[in-house]
């Protein structure tokens, strides 16, 4: 099992593949990679909230304000991925709001990236950092479960 650090990095990469589809995507095009962007980042979302950032705010305490704003960033991307999910992609401005959605969880990424997975990485031993990967990976197939079964498994 791979060390936490590593499984949330390979996800932010497979985020970034599908935004960059979505940035050329057509509008008949859009709908689908929402769906796909809302199967990855929302797991994803819940498993670092429910696992990981606890153990960053208890091993590297000088990271909780910033883990405090991720998780206000998590909510809010989640909150605009479940609007865009209800809008028809030709509507004026849903672009934009596309833009914007990227634009914030790239952020994201790279303030998780760039500061707090390094401290953490550094204050964390391997073994906490591999049994997290795990527990990560589980409460992520969890929240997958959950959410495909909330929009009726599409």
């Amino acid at each position: 099992m791979s060390g936490v650090i590593t499984l949330i990095k390979d996800d932010h990469k497979k985020l970034e593949a599908v935004f960059k589809k979505l940035e050329k995507a057509e509008p008949a095009e859009v709908h689908d990679l929402l769906t796909q962007v809302a199967e990855l980042l929302i797991p994803h979302s819940k498993a670092e909230e429910q696992v990981v950032y606890p153990a960053i705010k208890s091993t590297s305490p000088d990271e909780s304000s910033d883990v405090d704003d991720g998780l206000a960033e998590h909510q809010h991307v989640e909150k605009t991925l479940e609007q865009l999910l209800r809008t028809n992609p030709e509507e004026p401005g849903t672009d934009g709001i596309i833009a914007a959605m990227i634009g914030e969880v790239r952020h994201h990424v790279e303030e998780e990236e760039q500061e707090i997975l390094p401290a953490f990485s550094k204050a964390a031993s391997n073994e906490q950092l591999s049994d997290l990967g795990e527990k990560f990976t589980a409460a992520k197939e969890k929240a997958l479960g959950e959410l495909k079964a909330t929009s009726g498994g599409s």
